[in-house]
């Protein structure tokens, strides 16, 4: 299946910094341009929301006979449609970029590929207030020399509860707690013949997120998540009426 985002040589977030730092002031620039001194807009009282995750995770998978850390970048968009007043359906595709430690067959390589899943979630209240999101990624990466191929694939499961405080009408604060699971498989061919089972079972980790709206419907943020998944993700979103 073709890669729904162009290969790059480098991830993302371990490029050029310069470019990382051009797209913040960008988005910065815009929400700043865009802000006006009156309370944001709910995500929900809009009924269509585009958005570009840029993330970087550090995750423990185990294999029967062994720990493996696997360093992810994602680069994905999404698009959220209103399905009630209460409930929010969405789409997730996009690039993925990454490395597994302690695996003799994929020694020295990047493992490239996509990443494609669907998305809910649901609000209740006003200031504060109380949230739950669930969501399905199916991910294939892989990467061929000579003398070797390496295909990870993998289904990731994610449910979790936060609660969200808006301050000022424009500075949200958000806390809570995600799940995940992943259930994976690694193919090796080649000089070595080999195929494992990887898993991240039961993983539960804190979320912190912090972000800043407009009254146009722009939202800028950062989430951060601890435990066996680790991760940073900058979300740059604009919703819709």
């Amino acid at each position: 299946m073709p890669y729904l985002l162009p290969a790059m040589k480098k991830p993302f977030l371990h490029a050029d910094p310069t470019n990382f730092i051009c797209c913040i002031l960008l988005a910065t620039s815009y929400i700043g341009a865009s802000t006006a001194a009156q309370a944001a807009a709910p995500d929900f009282d809009r009924p269509f929301q585009f958005s570009l995750n840029l993330s970087n995770a550090d995750i423990n998978l185990k294999s029967d006979l062994a720990e493996h850390n696997v360093n992810l970048d994602r680069i994905a968009i999404s698009v959220f449609s209103q399905a009630d007043p209460r409930l929010q359906l969405g789409f997730v595709t996009g690039s993925s970029y990454l490395t597994l430690d302690n695996d003799p067959p994929s020694a020295g390589m990047s493992l490239n590929g996509y990443h494609a899943g669907l998305a809910m979630r649901s609000r209740w209240g006003s200031n504060p207030q109380l949230g739950v999101h669930a969501r399905y990624l199916y991910q294939d990466t892989r990467n061929e020399t000579a003398t070797q191929t390496v295909v990870l694939s993998w289904h990731e499961w994610t449910a979790g509860i936060s609660a969200t405080l808006l301050l000022g009408g424009q500075l949200e604060l958000r806390a809570g707690w995600a799940h995940h699971e992943v259930d994976a498989r690694r193919r090796a061919t080649g000089n070595i013949n080999e195929t494992r089972r990887l898993e991240l079972a039961a993983s539960g980790q804190g979320l912190l997120g912090l972000a800043w709206r407009t009254i146009s419907g722009g939202h800028m943020g950062v989430r951060l998540l601890g435990g066996d998944y680790r991760q940073v993700e900058f979300r740059f979103a604009q919703t819709f009426r």
